[in-house]
């Protein structure tokens, strides 16, 4: 390149080895891309110009709703430059966008364009009128990549067994996503929010039990989760019903309990 740089714009998923089937689905649904395995990491990549504007033009009419629309808007405008070829005549035009995008540039690139201005971030407005959108198959896809239900166990003076037991549902974001976890409290009606200053974190949360088993779990009985999530849903639930039998207060319970519990998100092989 006359440059000196040359230039690829890439949309990639990265998951766990484990969620390998939801990148193949993908794969198969845009008919583009390939998915590649890298220890315990799958990462499924679209780099060719032509695959990309599918991939783009599947996001127009489907529209993102955190943060990472900015990142979308963005993405538009680096293939329109790369598209019209203007990356040749001025490559400081990507680099402005690119200073914009995800994490920003790295340090390799901050030493070499200096004049570098980074280009305003679009505001997420979201189209309240999209007939095509359904939020809550978009909590479970959300939920699919973002959530985590979760087996707490306590040691408790109360219980005779001396461990006390309780279900967590729990979705983290970025606390620029507020807004974002307001519409998901709202829309299942329970749980809490609250905000982590020092880490930037926004974290929804559902724990009591009668909100998990009257809310959370027929939400996701008819919502269905696709990726490994739904193996822990399903232990989650186990769990519930032990509880709700009250198993969780004899010991064969309880030890029932602990065994779905050592095998459940990132302990699951």
């Amino acid at each position: 390149m006359r440059s000196g740089w040359s230039v690829r714009l890439v949309f990639s998923i990265h998951l766990h080895v484990k969620d390998i089937d939801v990148l193949y689905m993908i794969q198969k649904f845009f008919g583009v891309g390939n998915v590649t395995l890298h220890k315990d990491t799958a990462n499924y990549q679209v780099v060719s110009m032509t695959d990309l504007l599918r991939v783009i033009e599947h996001f127009n009419l489907y529209q993102l709703r955190t943060q990472k629309y900015s990142d979308f808007i963005l993405f538009k405008k680096a293939y329109d430059l790369i598209a019209n070829k203007e990356h040749l005549i001025n490559l400081q035009n990507l680099v402005n966008i690119r200073a914009s995008l995800n994490k920003g540039l790295p340090e390799r690139l901050l030493l070499e364009f200096l004049n570098t201005n980074p280009e305003i971030r679009p505001k997420l407005t979201l189209n309240k009128n999209d007939k095509l959108f359904d939020i809550n198959y978009w909590i479970a896809g959300f939920v699919d990549g973002e959530g985590c239900f979760y087996v707490k166990t306590s040691k408790s003076k109360i219980h005779k067994l001396g461990l006390s037991v309780s279900l967590n549902f729990i979705v983290m974001q970025n606390i620029r996503d507020m807004k974002l976890m307001e519409e998901i409290k709202s829309t299942q009606g329970c749980g809490f929010i609250t905000i982590n200053e020092s880490s930037a974190v926004i974290r929804f949360a559902v724990t009591k039990l009668s909100d998990i088993q009257n809310i959370i779990i027929p939400f996701f009985d008819k919502y269905s989760l696709m990726g490994d999530k739904a193996r822990n849903f399903e232990d989650f639930k186990k769990v519930s019903d032990l509880i709700t039998k009250k198993s969780h207060l004899t010991k064969e319970g309880l030890d029932k309990i602990l065994t779905i519990k050592s095998n459940m998100n990132f302990n699951r092989k």
